[in-house]
């Protein structure tokens, strides 16, 4: 058996979701250290905060990479290491500290910083993101062929691709794809266009912060975003950090990445389970679960059996 923990992005956060997990003392401590280094209020987000304020950017992501992050812990705890790990979009952050690439605290600054510079780099209302079912990868592209205001923003599986725009673009965006014979294009619940050029400022913000943290190579393999291969030094962790934020999320590049690396186990680390969802087309056969609190924490050895 060779595990591989996978870290979803935004839109799997909940209210409540981490209240359990700082009822650990080691996970207590650390919320309250993350939370004076990125001036945030993690235990307020992780226990008491709505789902309204849970979708704005700014909260969502730490509060989001914590409860990975204090999972994490918590499963290492448990003799649960993983030999392989990806995040989807701000879930890679999490997947970088499970790999001892960061300081948890530090990452927690990082992804604080990132969700508000997203938030402020594009007015609400001004751009989103919508889900395209049904129509495959290269198809979507050929239909956004020649727009500057909608791009590809997640390559899910082969037949899920989520794209990005203004809220013109979008619009003619799903004319032409539905011209082109998608299933469905549904508006995704988001304040912008996520992993596309409109994210520019943000990466060129996100950059600053980014370099103002120390990085270590990841101790075991660590599948970025950008390209679907591995993080390599962690000198270089910055720029591909920067440019993901900008960039396509080519999610399923990476999890072949990790099937060919000799994953057959994948355990999504986080809230909900839409990473796992995925899984049934992006390595079918291959067995994924998902951990979402102190008591699956628990029972992850029957569930991998």
């Amino acid at each position: 058996m060779k595990i591989a923990f996978l870290y979803p992005g935004q839109g799997s956060q909940h209210a409540g979701m981490g209240a359990d997990l700082l009822a650990d003392p080691e996970v207590s401590e650390l919320c309250d250290r993350s939370s004076s280094a990125a001036d945030v209020d993690l235990r307020h987000l992780l226990s008491e905060a709505t789902d309204d304020e849970l979708r704005l950017t700014q909260n969502a992501q730490p509060a989001l990479t914590f409860t990975g992050i204090a999972l994490t812990q918590l499963l290492a705890r448990a003799g649960h290491k993983p030999e392989a790990a990806a995040g989807h979009s701000v879930g890679e952050y999490g997947a970088l500290a499970a790999a001892g690439a960061v300081d948890p605290a530090q990452v927690i600054k990082a992804v604080t910083e990132r969700g508000r510079a997203m938030a402020e780099a594009a007015p609400p209302g001004t751009s989103s993101m919508s889900a395209v079912l049904g129509l495959d990868a290269q198809a979507v592209e050929v239909a956004l062929a020649g727009m500057n205001d909608a791009w590809p923003a997640n390559y899910n599986t082969p037949t899920q691709t989520v794209i990005a725009g203004t809220m013109a673009g979008l619009q003619a965006a799903t004319k032409r794809l539905q011209e082109a014979g998608a299933k469905r294009v549904i508006p995704l619940n988001v304040s912008a266009a996520f992993h596309t050029p409109l994210m520019a400022p943000a990466a060129e913000r996100l950059r600053k912060a980014l370099d103002r943290i120390e990085w270590r190579t990841p101790r075991i393999h660590v599948i970025a975003n950008l390209t679907g291969r591995s993080h390599q030094q962690g000198d270089r962790i910055p720029h591909v950090m920067e440019m993901q934020l900008r960039s396509p999320v080519r999610w399923a590049a990476c999890i072949q990445s990790l099937v060919e690396l000799g994953c057959d186990t994948f355990v999504e680390v986080g809230p909900k389970r839409a990473l796992t969802g995925m899984m049934r087309e992006l390595a079918p056969g291959l067995k994924a679960v998902a951990v979402s609190s102190v008591a699956a924490v628990s029972e992850l050895p029957a569930l991998i059996q």
